[in-house]
């Protein structure tokens, strides 16, 4: 936050001291030069002291320049006329004889008005005719003063017109300076820009010293004698100069607001040709009754012709801003309306609290055109869809490009049954083929329906407004999408579950962060021997509000989001410490992990897996990944090369749910896996179905005949198992031998599992 800046407090001091020395001393004859000497002293400090401030500026460095480059002239040009005048008192007998240096000490002013300009473009993106302005504000109170003083100082002081007209101008100028200020204060929307508030208050007060200095010049007699003492009215006239310039030096030491750059808009655009209109018109009124001087008539009907000028820029302008309006809510392609006036007519349909409709139509297929035709027959396709829309739908409904293939319907007055019936007819207009490039197009569409109706307006907005209006056909949108198209309704309960699903997804990823997914184990059995020889490692989530969550309601979620790399390394960390931990308490069991399909097309996996187990100080054969049919058959290439690597790595692959996914003995042939699944759809059956059981027999010898073992999942009862030792299966996994158990409590089950097998029982299940 920037600090404001006053003056210093010694250089102020000074000056004040020596302002007030000078008055003192301007009053005495004897001393009236040695007043004049201060005083010039004090005008060179002021100027040194803005063009200082111009140069240390970090923002407006040139308006600053220019306001110390005009209160030089000023300087120069008054400076000049006291010696010529031999004195500082001047008189209408001196302003006479030295008319051209009256005439200068108006050059400042186009600076003074040039600084001011600078200021404001700085702060506005665009200032229509600041100059046109400022010459209307000139030509208007020139006529003002030449209707009020032309001919009053001619009687009282013999001067010639030119020189009356010069010596009038500065106090007029002064005013506009102080007027531009305030205008430009009115035009930024009265900011907190404290430098054009001492601006305006400078020339305010050097508009009263020259005012009161004409006013002491209409009544001067005579001229003045070298070295004569000032009155008490030419003391505060000087005095009152120097406090202006005073003014502008500490405005110059402001630090400019930070303060984004704004539209000039509202009625202070108008305020200066309609200032000028009215002032003119008041001074023509007052010639119908009191004769002006042929002078200010003149400049009246200039300052007039000038509003007409400035009239004629503003209609010019309006046109364009009209065309610029009419672009900014126009789709440039169809010629549509675009987003914009989607959301204005929304806005405009829920301020009257009318029941509106929105349809949101996405095409499809129209990927393919762009591929195949190119782009610009896309463009084609689109402004014909456009067209055909157009024709199809309601008079009082807006159509509207989103943007690329997405179009939306507003229906005002339409709940979702008249919604749904619009789709329809839009379905029915796209069904026809569109010719694109001499060919005939089939282009369907996706179209959501969403409404909100009076009843919720009543009730209160809809949350969000009119995005989640459009929220929520677009959520429909996406509905029928992935039904392959056609027509859906926003459906609350749909959508809701989707965000809930959102929102588990964002825990998901804290989740894993945090550590709350949990292993447990099912064991594998040895039908041969019944012992225990391995475990799969089967992910759980432990949340903290749901509690512990199944691998179905959130693996899905984690493989759709590209989260699996992630639940995978954490779950081979996980297992391959368990499996560590088992041996050295006497139990060497393999581990089984499941890898899902983005995992065998991740080409780094097989170097996490021999940094995982190298980590760990585990056997890599003791390490069994699990992989499934259509995980292989997903990217056939890729999945191999990361498979040979996983093999590299000394790990056994297994091919999991074997018999459910593509079956291919190609990749069986070339696949050195050590062991096949049997899905659990073959193992329930085979006791009881002997064509399951010829299937279950033949893999067996299938997997034997290749070097693998053959491992069915899901054996519920003893029936079951064994029927499958019958048929050659070598191991089972399923609830008759145990259910999914935590990790802290598997050295506990194997214990009981040896001691009832050393009594002749069955050990107890665990803990669920």
């Amino acid at each position: 936050m920037s600090r404001a800046r006053h003056l210093p407090a010694v250089p102020a001091t000074v000056f004040a001291l020596v302002l007030a020395a000078s008055a003192a001393l301007a009053v005495r004859p004897a001393t009236a030069a040695v007043a004049a000497t201060l005083q010039g002293l004090l005008w060179v400090a002021v100027v040194a002291a803005l063009a200082v401030a111009a140069a240390r500026a970090t923002a407006d460095r040139a308006a600053w320049a220019l306001f110390a480059s005009g209160t030089a002239v000023l300087v120069l040009a008054r400076l000049a006329l006291y010696a010529a005048a031999g004195s500082p008192l001047v008189d209408p007998v001196v302003l006479e004889r030295h008319g051209s240096l009256v005439l200068a000490t108006l050059l400042g002013y186009p600076l003074f008005y040039a600084a001011q300009v600078a200021l404001l473009r700085r702060r506005l993106h665009r200032v229509r005719s600041p100059w046109l302005d400022g010459a209307l504000a000139v030509l208007l109170l020139a006529a003002a003063c030449s209707a009020l003083f032309l001919d009053p100082l001619q009687r009282a002081t013999g001067m010639g017109a030119v020189t009356i007209a010069a010596a009038v101008a500065r106090p007029s100028m002064d005013v506009l300076m102080a007027v531009y200020a305030l205008t430009t204060c009115s035009l930024l929307g009265w900011r907190p820009d404290r430098r054009l508030p001492l601006v305006a208050a400078a020339f305010t007060v050097l508009a009263a010293a020259d005012v009161t200095d004409l006013l002491r010049l209409a009544g001067a007699a005579g001229p003045a004698a070298a070295g004569a003492a000032a009155g008490p009215v030419a003391v505060a006239v000087d005095v009152a100069r120097l406090c202006a310039g005073a003014l502008l030096v500490l405005a110059a030491r402001q630090p400019a607001p930070r303060l984004p750059r704004r539209h000039a808009e509202g009625w202070p655009v108008l305020l200066a040709p309609v200032g000028v209109l009215l002032g003119s018109v008041a001074l023509l009124l007052v010639d119908r009754w009191s004769r002006l001087p042929d002078a200010a008539v003149v400049l009246t009907f200039a300052a007039v012709g000038g509003v007409t000028v400035k009239v004629a820029l503003a209609f010019d302008e309006l046109i364009r801003l009209l065309g610029s309006a009419r672009q900014a809510v126009t789709d440039d392609l169809t010629g549509l309306a675009n987003r914009r006036a989607l959301f204005q007519r929304l806005a405009g349909a829920a301020a009257g609290g009318r029941d509106t409709g929105l349809l949101l139509v996405d095409l499809n297929r129209f990927k393919e055109v762009n591929d195949t035709l190119g782009h610009h027959r896309g463009d084609d396709l689109l402004r014909a869809v456009a067209a055909r829309l157009t024709g199809c739908l309601p008079q009082e409904a807006l159509l509207t490009r989103l943007g690329g293939d997405e179009f939306a319907v507003v229906l005002p007055g339409a709940g979702i049954a008249d919604g749904h019936r619009v789709a329809e007819d839009v379905l029915t207009a796209l069904a026809e083929p569109f010719t694109v490039g001499g060919l005939a197009v089939h282009v369907g569409a996706s179209i959501g329906v969403a409404a909100t109706g009076a009843a919720q307006q009543a009730a209160g907005p809809v949350p969000g407004g009119d995005a989640e209006l459009l929220r929520q056909a677009d959520t429909a949108m996406y509905v029928a999408k992935r039904a392959g198209g056609g027509v859906a309704v926003y459906d609350e309960a749909v959508d809701r579950a989707a965000r809930d699903r959102l929102a588990l997804l964002d825990d998901l990823r804290a989740g894993i962060a945090a550590g709350q997914l949990v292993l447990h184990y099912q064991p594998q059995v040895d039908l041969r021997t019944g012992g225990v020889v391995g475990m799969e490692a089967l992910v759980r989530w432990q949340h903290p509000q749901h509690g512990l969550l199944p691998p179905a309601a959130f693996l899905d979620l984690a493989e759709e989001r590209g989260l699996m790399t992630s639940i995978t390394e954490e779950v081979l960390r996980q297992a391959v410490a368990e499996a560590v931990r088992w041996r050295e308490a006497g139990r060497p069991l393999r581990v089984a992990v499941n890898l899902a399909t983005s995992c065998l097309l991740d080409a780094a996996l097989p170097g996490r897996v021999r940094d995982v187990v190298a980590a760990a100080g585990l056997d890599p054969r003791a390490l069994v990944l699990e992989i499934t049919e259509t995980t292989l058959m997903s990217d056939p290439e890729r999945s191999r090369r990361t498979v040979a690597g996983l093999l590299g790595t000394g790990a056994g692959v297994s091919i999991d749910d074997y018999g459910t996914g593509y079956s291919s003995l190609a990749y069986l042939r070339d696949l050195p896996a050590v062991e096949l699944k049997l899905d659990r759809t073959f193992t329930a059956r085979a006791a009881r179905d002997e064509r399951s059981a010829a299937i279950v027999a033949g893999t067996a010898d299938l997997a034997h005949s290749l070097g693998m073992r053959l491992l069915a999942e899901g054996v519920e009862d003893a029936a079951t198992l064994h029927r499958l030792g019958e048929l050659g299966v070598d191991e089972t996994q399923g609830y008759h031998h145990a259910r999914p158990m935590p990790a802290g409590q598997v050295l506990g089950w194997l214990e009981q599992r040896g001691s009832a097998a050393r009594g002749g029982r069955r050990p107890p299940a665990p803990v669920r």
